[in-house]
């Protein structure tokens, strides 16, 4: 059985996307963020079950914003298709995040796999049990929330790591983002000698786990352990809070390298594509 979920289903939902935590941190937590039946907030989705003998065994996900996830195995051509259904002949999607055999899936029911994309990057995925957090020392450093003071210098580095990473985007875009990231609360920046080094948030903050994301250092300070720094103390406080995981997506090899110093393993890959 293929349906959308429906007010009364969250219990269910979360308790299936949990068990694969790692590759749903964003429907999990847009689920907890938005809940269902929300068309208004561009990152709220509606949510498509797969059902056995009345348990979750596979889910679909769009979001208002035009982006396609997926968790399934045997259930996954079914529940592609259903989203093509559900979503109308004028859809047209803006981004696709999952797991590569997911993604090809869903580029094909959606017949997009010519279309022309800004990024279609295949990452390596990465986890951290609280446990196994290797702290770097932090003799001279501080992390702390950003304020808005600090809103033109992470205006300009939120543009830069657009341009880096994700094909770019325009510097008002770059500005509005930046200052909703500091309004999010899930943003820290590292100190050294008064000025910022390096900064880091969490996409996705659940009771068990956060995903972290948008991590950045200058190319002037790189090479100096900022970014390690700046995430394992993000992750500290975290795990004192009695979060028990971490997830990412590693951009680079330089950057796998600063995860793996602070105790990540790599656990899979993780298919990232935005649309033109």
């Amino acid at each position: 059985m293929i349906r959308e979920a429906v007010k009364g289903d969250e219990v269910a939902l979360e308790g299936f996307l949990a068990q694969h935590s790692a590759t749903t941190m964003f429907m999990r937590g847009n689920l907890r963020d938005f809940g269902l039946n929300n068309r208004e907030a561009p990152y709220a989705m509606r949510y498509f079950l797969t059902e056995t003998a009345g348990e979750v065994t596979g889910v679909g996900a769009i979001a208002n914003i035009g982006t396609l996830m997926a968790q399934a195995d045997e259930s996954l051509g079914e529940i592609v298709a259903h989203m093509v259904g559900a979503a109308g002949p004028d859809f047209r999607p803006f981004g696709i995040l999952a797991p590569p055999y997911i993604v090809a899936a869903l580029r094909d029911a959606f017949e997009v796999g010519q279309q022309p994309t800004k990024m279609n990057d295949i990452e390596p995925h990465f986890q951290l049990n609280k446990a196994a957090l290797k702290m770097p020392p932090m003799d001279g450093f501080s992390l702390r929330k950003p304020t808005m003071d600090d809103l033109p210098v992470l205006a300009a580095w939120n543009h830069a790591y657009s341009a880096e990473v994700l094909g770019g985007q325009d510097e008002e875009r770059s500005r509005a983002e930046a200052e909703q990231t500091i309004l999010s609360g899930q943003q820290r920046v590292l100190v050294k000698d008064g000025e910022i080094v390096s900064q880091t948030r969490f996409n996705a903050v659940l009771p068990d786990a956060v995903q972290v994301g948008g991590v950045y250092t200058p190319a002037c300070w790189r090479g100096r352990g900022f970014s390690r720094r700046a995430v394992a103390s993000h992750l500290a406080e975290a795990f004192a809070g009695g979060v028990e995981n971490a997830i990412l997506f590693s951009a680079s090899e330089s950057a796998s390298s600063v995860y793996r110093a602070i105790g990540f393993e790599q656990i899979g890959e993780y298919q990232i594509i935005l649309f033109e």
